[in-house]
């Protein structure tokens, strides 16, 4: 069992990432909406990385914005392997493994990816997630 301060995690990682595909839409004040197109991003989307607590339901903690789906991959792949651990007393690791590494070890773990499809109910279509935020960053609650 993952467990820390009472919350139980779906396996060691405090966080899971996501590569998706978004809309982002200036609200002023320093403030965004992002889109999260899970399937099917309108012609003029761009990408982001998802963060996604690794507990019951996923809640989104912060959403960051690239151009290309190939920026996105970059910064998910320099970020990963410092993700908080249960193991850790919910700090990074002191010495973060490599990218292919870190997949090692995630295989090891039997560490899963963030599934979209299991927040939502069968039957539906396009699912998409909406999210406010500063811009850079965290999600508002």
């Amino acid at each position: 069992m993952n467990e820390r301060d009472g919350v139980i995690y779906n396996d060691d990682r405090l966080f899971v990432l996501s590569v998706c595909r978004c809309t982002v839409t200036e609200l002023g004040d320093d403030t965004v909406e992002t889109v999260i197109h899970h399937e099917n991003g309108p012609p003029s989307h761009t990408w982001c990385v998802a963060t996604f607590r690794n507990t019951a339901r996923y809640p989104l903690t912060r959403v960051d914005h690239f151009q290309t789906e190939e920026e996105a991959r970059t910064y998910l792949q320099s970020i990963e392997p410092s993700v908080p651990r249960v193991s850790l007393g919910g700090s990074s690791p002191a010495a973060p493994l490599s990218y292919e590494g870190f997949l090692k070890w995630k295989a090891e773990n039997h560490c899963q990816e963030y599934d979209y499809r299991r927040m939502y109910l069968p039957g539906g279509t396009n699912p998409q997630e909406v999210a406010i935020s500063r811009r850079g960053g965290g999600v508002r609650e």
